[in-house]
């Protein structure tokens, strides 16, 4: 019988997905310009319905003590009780202290899309890993979560993480990012101390990734069912959050709630992607 918080995990996914595909259903083809705005939309509402009461979500900008100010947020997770600088509707600008969580949404994730760096009228445009690594240092604190949440990867790994520049963005970049979901599937988290599993051998602090799809978890061959990596990244927000504004809450009841296989997802990684710092 499975395990009910793996079948909501899954269900995350479900949801998501779902969601996904009624809006791509009814515009079509014609407006890819909002595809990113919708799918940040869905992210958002779910959050708002998981996160606690004195936890707010927006958009925006942080600004610190120096007056430097972060390029645009996609969602901010932020503590309802603390001053801001400026908030209308969805949008705000908030000092560090305020910060919990900080999250780039994209519809799609390739080697290219996640590492590409450019100029555009004289303007650099960061990668999603530059982008995600310079508001970290803006925000100065390595305490919150910080990722990049895509609904799906066109990016292979086969074992090995295939691209280089990924493998070389994240280790010049290491840190502040700390968490990415490439699609329902796959996900990756770093981990200061290095990987349970290999600690006592190697305690470099590493990016692990996880295959965590239905067919891997469960030796299962059918594709259709969601994987459990949405879920896991979301569980790790609100691990992160609590940890922060409640940490009483994180007791061994609500870390099952959290992270439901029983052998932990340890078991799922994915051993030739690991990269060391």
């Amino acid at each position: 019988m499975v395990n009910v918080n793996i079948k909501y995990q899954q269900s995350i996914a479900s949801e998501f997905i779902g969601y996904k595909d009624r809006v791509r259903l009814i515009i079509g083809d014609n407006h890819w310009d909002q595809d990113g705005i919708y799918k940040k939309q869905i992210l958002m509402n779910y959050l708002r319905r998981v996160l606690p009461e004195n936890v707010a979500v927006g958009t925006g900008f942080v600004k610190n003590q120096s007056n430097q100010l972060t390029d645009q947020i996609d969602i901010i997770v932020y503590k309802k009780n603390e001053p801001n600088l400026f908030s209308e509707g969805d949008l705000v600008i908030l000092t560090p202290e305020s910060v919990l969580g900080i999250i780039e949404v994209k519809s799609k994730i390739t080697p290219k899309l996640l590492t590409d760096r450019r100029s555009m009228y004289g303007r650099e445009i960061r990668s999603p890993i530059d982008k995600c690594h310079r508001n970290g240092e803006i925000i100065g604190r390595k305490d919150i979560f910080n990722g990049i949440f895509a609904y799906e990867k066109r990016m292979s790994f086969r074992g090995k993480i295939i691209s280089k520049i990924v493998v070389d963005q994240l280790r010049e970049k290491y840190g502040y990012i700390n968490h990415i979901c490439f699609d329902d599937n796959i996900f990756m988290r770093y981990l200061i101390g290095g990987n349970p599993i290999d600690r006592l051998k190697n305690d470099s602090s590493s990016y692990s990734f996880y295959d965590l799809s239905y067919q891997n978890v469960f030796q299962e061959s059918d594709t259709t069912i969601s994987g459990l990596a949405y879920g896991y990244f979301i569980s790790s927000l609100l691990e992160s959050v609590y940890k922060i504004v409640a940490p009483n809450v994180l007791n061994k009841q609500y870390f099952e709630f959290l992270y439901p296989l029983g052998n932990t997802k340890e078991a799922y990684k994915m051993t030739g992607c690991e990269i060391k710092i």
